[in-house]
């Protein structure tokens, strides 16, 4: 396996096969009409799209009518959003620093995607839920979607489905799987990516990375001493009710005090 890396090396590497990790079109069906109804009913007009990735969920969001910004610490991540979403903004902005790269506070800070997780140490999630809150008006609105690692941690799933497709002219395989370790409570997240080249032949790069299981309970702490009232919490972007034991996904919604 190959060495551990940190996140924004992890993303870079990444970003050539994020789109073939994730069928927007499919994800977008399944949660844009939740998303777009809480954005609605919120009355947003601005909306921070906080570790924006390729920038599937900006480019949704700008075409319901909100103005975007889209946010990530990986620059070629954000290159492939520019490329792909030339009207909206991207900035390259690590949690931390995203409130002093904003011209005005936001109405609503989205950070979807189980991007949280990277962040290894309690002082690093303090320090960006309090730049989001930054980020937003008084009375602002704060959506965190992670997976539900109170599920998650005791079920220990090891290995995950692969995904396929075609990017840059090439065929792209993407295959995942996990290791738990019980000794520091981190899991091991690690990704090979598979390449097909003009002879038919496949190389494959393996990169890994670490991550803190973000239980409910530490969020919600954490969001409190960062200003944060947890308004309500679900067990995944269609709005299902949400439980520790069954649902796949913690999705917090919590306003700025």
């Amino acid at each position: 396996m190959a060495a551990l890396t940190d996140s924004r090396d992890f993303y870079d590497r990444l970003a050539i096969c994020f789109d073939v990790m994730t069928d927007w079109e499919s994800r977008l069906a399944f949660e844009g009409p939740w998303l777009r109804a809480l954005l609605e009913r919120h009355g947003a007009k601005r909306v921070l799209d906080a570790a924006c990735g390729t920038g599937g969920h900006a480019a949704a969001f700008a075409a319901w009518g909100f103005e975007v910004v889209g946010m990530d610490a990986s620059p070629v991540m954000i290159a492939r959003a520019q490329a792909k979403v030339p009207t909206v903004r991207f900035v390259v902005a690590p949690f931390g620093q995203m409130a002093q790269r904003l011209p005005e506070p936001m109405d609503v800070v989205m950070c979807l995607g189980n991007s949280l997780p990277h962040l290894i140490e309690p002082e690093a999630l303090a320090a960006a839920l309090t730049d989001m809150r930054r980020c937003l008006r008084e009375g602002g609105l704060l959506v965190l979607h992670n997976l539900n690692y109170d599920l998650r941690w005791w079920r220990r799933p090891r290995f995950f489905d692969a995904q396929g497709g075609m990017v840059d002219g090439r065929e792209r395989l993407v295959w995942r799987l996990a290791d738990y370790h019980d000794d520091t409570g981190l899991i091991t997240f690690h990704t090979a990516l598979f390449s097909k080249d003009p002879t038919g032949g496949w190389s494959v790069e393996v990169i890994s990375t670490p991550q803190r299981p973000l239980f409910a309970a530490a969020l919600e702490s954490a969001l409190a001493a960062a200003a944060f009232s947890v308004e309500e919490m679900f067990g995944n972007l269609q709005g299902a009710p949400f439980s520790r034991e069954e649902s796949p996904d913690l999705v917090v919604v919590a306003k700025g005090q």
